[in-house]
């Protein structure tokens, strides 16, 4: 760890491309690169959706993007990461999520691919892409309403119904003739 340490505080969001040759802990959210040459922290909460160059890297929160390490990257239980890793040394402790291609090898060519791409800045969604909002539902008409409401409505069996009590009818069963129980349903009975 150098003698300084640079902090990004929780209630911070960056947009853009860090460099420096100081130790970074990000407790709020970083959009797009970061490039040091020493230790990067992401702290339990904190979001980085960047590339990352850097000596050393340790999650515990969420990183997405590609990762070169030169020197070791450790994943704590709490991290969830999306994204290829390039480091000679990958720690991963239990409960760890992660995502991507490791890569232990050639570190210096995984470099030059991060280097390459370009800064890729979050933008604002046209308001040609927007879905649009449902169409709302139109009140039924004033017509529909019943000139009468029902006073009570009558139960079958009660007592001072005006409905006479009759047997429920019941849907008849698909491949029933006349009443009979349709083939799958007859049980046949064994005899001794």
């Amino acid at each position: 760890m150098a003698d300084r340490e640079t902090v990004i505080g929780v209630e911070t969001r960056i947009s853009g491309e860090i460099r420096g040759d100081e130790d970074l802990l990000v407790k709020g959210r970083v959009d797009g690169k970061i490039q040091l040459s020493q230790v990067l922290t992401v702290d339990k909460g904190a979001i980085v959706q960047a590339d990352v160059d850097v000596k050393s890297l340790l999650v515990a929160g969420t990183l997405v993007g590609n990762i070169v390490a030169s020197e070791g990257v450790r994943l704590q239980a709490s991290a969830r990461v999306v994204g290829d890793l390039a480091s000679p040394r990958v720690m991963m402790e239990a409960g760890a999520a992660y995502r991507g291609r490791v890569d232990m090898g050639d570190i210096e060519a995984a470099r030059a691919a991060v280097a390459a791409r370009p800064v890729t800045r979050p933008t604002a969604v046209p308001a040609a892409r927007e879905r649009p909002a449902p169409p709302r539902v139109a009140a039924p008409p004033k017509s529909a309403v019943l000139a009468k409401p029902a006073s009570k409505l009558a139960v079958p069996g009660e007592r001072g119904s005006a409905a006479p009590s009759a047997p429920p009818v019941f849907p008849r069963v698909a491949g029933a003739v006349g009443g009979a129980a349709p083939a799958w349903a007859k049980k046949k009975v064994r005899r001794r």
